[in-house]
């Protein structure tokens, strides 16, 4: 089966059935119609002009913005409305390494369909077709996709760290892989997201890295969100993803990645040109939007 099966699992959104989310002048997200009207009821917060949903012009500072946010938020996940809270922050620009509008609790990203970033690692051992990757099984207890395949190290993009800051301390956390050899991965391109979640929009930049494992090593996870681990034939890999889903989607879309980077997946694939595209989809923020 074509590789082409793992797009499909999430057909593209339909952004005109979204309200644009936009702060200081700035398109950022996208809302679901409503949840704009509801949050439209704060007008100290919120207001709708032209269709869209803006932050109040008078939360002039990115404080008062992410002050204003956390109260909302609160509220929503008073009501259950936010699984998964994770006392996490998350900057909210349009462009990765911008001075964020605002901050907002990462597990509500998605009701507000603002950009969230991520780092990843493919660990492998040997080259060629003997190659094998280190696959993740996710714990049951994970709030976004439990029990599905991961990779061997992977993780959400946090406020203060650079990509590869936050990769080596994943890399401990989620594998036990030391410094000494966390720091030999190597950086390989992103891929981007843009998916329709139960509650909004998942939409993403994930940084990819690429590490060459030692045959002795054996992963180790430190945070209890891996129920384990296993030393996949690149073979087998892209078996699975032809044929099931148990891949998570994003990780499937990073997987294929690597097999096209390491000639595993080339031109005389059917479907080749399209999974490159696939790969990299534009985030289609407007470059102005109405006051």
């Amino acid at each position: 089966m074509s590789l082409l099966r793992q797009y499909s699992r999430y057909p593209a959104p339909d952004l005109g059935r979204y309200r644009r989310f936009v702060v200081a002048g700035s398109h950022v997200g996208w809302v679901k119609p409503e949840l704009a009207s509801e949050l439209s009821g704060r007008p100290d917060i919120f207001e709708l002009s032209a269709g869209d949903l803006h932050m109040h012009a008078g939360l002039a500072t990115p404080e008062a913005r992410s002050a204003a946010m956390a109260k909302v938020l609160h509220a929503l996940r008073g009501q259950g409305r936010v699984p998964g809270w994770r006392d996490e922050l998350y900057p909210v620009t349009q462009n990765f390494g911008e001075t964020p509008l605002l901050v907002m609790e990462r597990a509500a990203a998605p009701l507000f369909g603002v950009l969230a970033y991520g780092v990843n690692l493919n660990g492998f051992v040997g080259r060629g077709w003997e190659m094998k990757i280190w696959v993740a099984r996710r714990a049951p207890t994970k709030s976004v996709d439990p029990n599905m395949l991961d990779l061997i190290v992977g993780g959400g993009q946090p406020l203060g760290l650079s990509p590869v800051e936050n990769l080596l301390k994943e890399c401990q956390e989620e594998a036990g892989i030391p410094p000494e050899i966390a720091e030999l991965a190597q950086p390989a391109g992103i891929i981007t997201l843009l998916i329709e979640a139960g509650e909004g929009l998942r939409v993403g930049q994930q940084f990819n890295f690429d590490l060459e494992l030692p045959e002795r090593f054996r992963p180790q996870n430190q945070d209890g969100e891996v129920a384990g681990f296993e030393l996949m034939p690149v073979s087998e890999v892209m078996h699975r993803l032809r044929s099931a889903d148990e891949f998570m989607y994003d990780i499937a879309l990073v997987l294929i990645d690597f097999l096209i980077r390491h000639g595993f997946i080339g031109p005389e694939e059917r479907d080749y040109l399209p999974l490159i595209a696939g790969l990299r989809r534009p985030i289609p923020f407007a470059a102005s939007v109405p006051a």
